[in-house]
């Protein structure tokens, strides 16, 4: 029988992740009752996300036949707001799932499960990629284990490209020549659907060009973009707007999910996306897989990029009283069988390291490029005050949206950035 429950998702405003707690953790299994495991699953689900998590419940009640697990999907922008009501005494769940960019600040609010022994003997833990590992640790402990790994490359119209007679480019002059002859060729579109408002696919372009977001020195962050060359990539960046007009003025202020639906309504030949996002566009346009590539965003001199190592933790709430319960749950859904068939079904990889250095995704003409990219990949600054700057300032967006629209110099904004940076990621 299917015990399986989605609920819907409660609705709520977007609040700031950095909060006051009221109150301290659980311990543990203590008098807890063991009838019912409650998960948060951030986004809205799917059929192959709900087909997966049936077969996960259904071998975790081999071991725990009377226990029910009940999975509630948060929406991603909702996420904060649920947090707060929980620490601030509502009821959390046992298990929730994060953004791996947000666990550290969580951790620091101490809503999350110090797990480092529980990862520490668990078998399969010890093949997880250590960046995805180290990036969920605050302090030396652990507090979330990686569930997905995910990438950025770039898609293409292969038969556009073969109207115009191009080849994917490798570098940054080839990817502005490239689109604008792929333009000429097909009149009332544009080369790139550039998310201007979005900061991952921007990170690939400042450390491709050797430029860093920001580096601890001493005690002190330093932010890296008034250096030469995070001004020569919000430069290039920007400039496929300003200067190549290739991709629009509106692209200023589109965010991925705005960029990708461009480029699946045929209205531009190449766009910034994530391996997982095949589905979405495919449901835009369901005959395009017939006709599209990709490959791995380019760097200034013939090598692909460095991309931000994408993905999600899975921690324990602090304060369930189901933590042993939790983390039997925890290593069945994330075990290394399971971990390979949740990576296929939804375009992501397996976080192991072992799974992605095999070889299978060669010859797919999709997953290929993207597990090129993963062998070289970097991290967002390892520190609680990062999801301020990322997700509530925005910082990085603003400032290239504000170089593409006019209003600021490269120099300006970079300037503006790099202090407002400062200060959010050195606050006590």
């Amino acid at each position: 029988m299917n015990r399986w429950k989605r609920l819907t998702p409660v609705t709520a405003v977007v609040a700031s992740a950095a909060m006051v707690l009221s109150g301290c953790g659980g311990s543990g299994d203590e008098a807890a009752d063991n009838s019912k495991l409650t998960v948060w699953m951030m986004g809205e689900g799917s059929e192959a996300q709900t087909a997966f998590l049936d077969g996960v419940e259904a071998e975790f009640r081999q071991k725990h036949p009377d226990t029910d697990v009940v999975v509630q999907y948060v929406p991603w922008l909702e996420a904060p707001k649920k947090f707060q009501a929980a620490l601030a005494g509502g009821e959390g769940p046992d298990i929730t799932e994060l953004g791996n960019t947000e666990t550290q600040g969580w951790a620091a609010q101490e809503a999350l499960a110090d797990v480092t022994d529980r990862l520490d003997g668990w078998a399969d833990g010890k093949d997880i990629l250590p960046d995805l590992v180290r990036n969920a640790q605050l302090d030396g402990r652990q507090y979330g284990v990686p569930w997905y790994a995910g990438v950025r490359a770039m898609f293409y119209r292969a038969d556009w490209f073969a109207e115009a007679g191009v080849q994917p480019p490798t570098n940054w002059a080839e990817l502005v020549s490239v689109a604008k002859a792929v333009q000429a060729k097909k009149p009332g579109t544009y080369g790139i659907a550039l998310p201007g408002n979005s900061e991952l696919p921007f990170y690939s372009f400042l450390w491709g060009a050797g430029g860093e977001i920001a580096t601890k020195e001493g005690d002190a962050w330093k932010s890296g973009y008034t250096s030469p060359q995070a001004r020569q990539a919000v430069t290039y960046w920007t400039e496929l707007v300003t200067v190549h007009k290739v991709a629009p003025p509106a692209a200023a202020g589109w965010n991925e999910i705005d960029a990708r639906t461009q480029f699946a309504t045929g209205k531009a030949a190449m766009a910034f996306a994530g391996s997982w996002q095949q589905a979405a566009i495919k449901k835009d346009n369901p005959e395009i897989e017939k006709v599209w590539g990709t490959f791995p965003i380019p760097g200034p001199n013939g090598q692909p990029a460095p991309a931000f190592a994408g993905g999600s933790d899975l921690a324990l709430w602090r304060d369930s009283k189901r933590q042993d319960l939790a983390w039997d749950y925890l290593t069945v859904l994330l075990n290394k069988k399971n971990a390979q068939t949740f990576a296929d079904s939804l375009g992501f990889f397996p976080v192991y390291s072992d799974l992605v250095s095999g070889g299978s995704y060669a010859d797919d003409k999709i997953m290929a490029a993207f597990a090129t990219t993963l062998k070289s990949t970097k991290l967002t600054p390892l520190t609680p005050n990062w999801v301020e700057v990322s997700r509530n300032k925005t910082v990085t967006q603003a400032m290239n949206s504000s170089v593409m629209k006019g209003q600021k110099t490269v120099d300006q904004a970079t300037a503006d950035a790099a202090a407002e940076m400062e200060s959010i990621l050195n606050a006590k």
